[in-house]
Formats: structure tokens, sequence, C-alpha cells
């Protein structure tokens, strides 16, 4: 596991752990603010993560006590879980895109009878079998994995600038990943903080858990982000997850290239069919096996599948079969 250290350009990095994931840590980042030091991201909630936060911090320097704010990428629990206690640990303020409150608002919600009958309901507009439900159901464990405790107070705007000392950390609004993403550019260092928008080597999921699908065309606002990014004078990428990226707009192109042959893939795979959504997940290029994924993973990949058929639906290449429940999808 990495240590926290500084990283140049006046930036800390200090690795968050959440032990149940595969990626294993979120990096957070730390600057010095006018009244404190100022964070990106704030990591999962859990004793581990607040130990791996604080005691980070300790180590180049601070405490979790000068935490004047954290402005956040995006609504996921690895990045605004700790957010309450920071608050309660500091007074800090916690700031989001506004296109992000209402998803964080679900996320943060009771996990209760209602929400899981909710997302069974969800499920089963998609195409999920009987089996998918129950083993979705079983494994379900009622704890939301971020609290209302966490809700952000502060509302970022695309171009708003966040005082640092004497420099400012400019909001890049990129949306695609979730409505309200939001990258942070360190202007007097040409630093882009990209959150799950551009990694090194991970290629984040376009597109929120709701079905039937979204009105917005999440995959038409991901790759019009990345664009928007590429555009941009960045000489080094600082992601919420693996190595720093040395060539931001290249590995922006890599990502839009590889969604546009998802996209020929999923038109080819539908051949003559009529077919779910679930069936357009089963159906997608994975790096495993559908059956291996675990009933919450597929969730994850069901959104990813609903980005790209409602972007196919966009580009009129497919279209829903008229009266059909489950929704019934079909090429043009």
């Amino acid at each position: 596991m990495l240590d926290a250290a500084a990283i140049g350009d006046g930036i800390f990095q200090i690795p968050v752990p959440m032990s149940h994931n595969p990626l294993g840590t979120t990096l957070v980042y730390a600057m010095e603010s006018p009244g404190g030091i100022v964070l990106v991201d704030a990591g999962w909630d859990g004793d581990e993560g607040w130990e791996g936060l604080t005691s980070g911090l300790e180590s180049v320097g601070h405490s979790i006590s000068e935490v004047e704010g954290v402005v956040l990428t995006h609504f996921h629990p690895d990045h605004t879980g700790l957010c309450g206690r920071v608050r309660e640990a500091s007074g800090a303020w916690i700031a989001m895109h506004a296109d992000d409150m209402d998803m964080f608002g679900k996320m943060s919600s009771p996990h209760d009878e209602v929400w899981l009958a909710d997302q069974q309901v969800n499920l089963t507009r998609a195409g999920a079998t009987q089996a998918d439900l129950d083993a979705f159901a079983a494994v379900a464990n009622g704890k939301s994995p971020a609290g209302p405790e966490s809700t952000p107070d502060r509302i970022l705007a695309d171009d708003e600038v966040i005082a640092l000392t004497g420099r400012g950390l400019r909001v890049v609004f990129t949306p695609g990943h979730t409505p309200g993403h939001a990258c942070f550019y360190l202007d007097d260092a040409d630093v882009m903080f990209t959150g799950d928008h551009v990694l090194q080597k991970t290629t984040p999921h376009v597109g929120n858990f709701v079905y039937p699908l979204e009105e917005r065309d999440a995959l038409a606002e991901f790759l019009d982000s990345l664009r928007r990014v590429q555009t941009m004078d960045i000489t080094r990428g600082l992601g919420a997850h693996g190595i720093p990226i040395d060539d931001v707009a290249g590995r922006a192109g890599e990502l839009i290239e590889h969604h546009e042959e998802r996209l020929e893939h999923l038109y080819a795979a539908f051949g003559d069919d009529q077919i779910t959504v679930w069936e357009v997940a089963q159906r997608m290029k994975w790096y495993r096996p559908w059956t291996d994924f675990h009933p919450m993973a597929k969730g994850m990949a069901l959104s990813e599948a609903a980005a790209h058929l409602r972007h196919l639906v966009a580009r009129e290449q497919v279209a829903q079969v008229p009266g059909s429940e489950p929704a019934l999808f079909a090429r043009r």
C-alpha cells in the first residue's frame, strides 16, 4: 500500500483504504488553503478509512482539525463516505456539483424494505429473472454506504474557483460517470485532479443505476467531457485510483476509442433479436464472464449497458419495441 506523501506542486496524496473493494484505496489529495487545508474527496466511511485519512495527514505535517473544506469529484461512497466525520472533527464545509445532489440523497437514504423493493422493480424492468432478484436480495445488507451526515452543504458550479494559499483550484464540470462529476484544475501547475473521469488504467462505468433508460444520454456527456479535457493544457493528471497520468489527453482519447468499440460490438451483438437491458448487459464484453459477477457488480454493469443502449437509441440505431414489458430493444 502507498504511504501518504508530498508529490510536488504543494500537493499531498493520502491513500484511504477500503478493504472490501478490489481498488484497495481512494487517493485523497490535500493542499494548503487560507483557512487550513482543502481536500479533494474524502474516502470510504469506516474505521479503517478514518485511520488512513487521519494518520496520513499527520504523517505529512497536518491534522484533520485543519481541514477547511472538502471538494468532491462526485457522489459515490468511496469519495463522500468520510465527509461527515471530517466535518465533525474540523467544522469543514463540503462541496459538490449540484447535479449529483439528488443521487447523493438517494444513495444515503435508508436501505430498508422500501429501498429493496424499488431496486427489485428496477431490476425486473431491466429483465432480471427471479433468481437474479433473489441473489440481489441475499447480498443487500440494509446499510446505506454513506449517511446523511456527509451531505454536502456547498454547491459547486463549472469554472468556479476554490481559494487555496496563493492560488486557485478551478471546477471543471465533466458529467458522464455521474451526472455531476467534476474535475479540479490547479492552474498554477497545470495539474488536474481527475476523480474517476480519467484514470490511468481503470475505465469508469458510465450512467446511473436507473431503469428503464434515463432521459439523459450519459455516454454522450462522458464522451463530450473527455473531449473537453483533451483540449486543456494538463501536464499531470491525478486520479482517485491508480498512478498519475502523464498524458491526460492521450488517455482520454483511449477512453473515447474504447467506448466507440463497445458501441460497435453491442450493435453487432443484437443480431436480429429483441432483447432486454439485462440481456444487453449479458452480451457486452466484460473483463470476466457475466455469470461470475457479484449481484451488486451486475447493478453497475447494468448501468453501463443501459448507458450504451441509450446512446444507440439516440443515434437511431436501436429502438424500443412498442408495448413490450419488460422493455425489449431491437436494431432499426
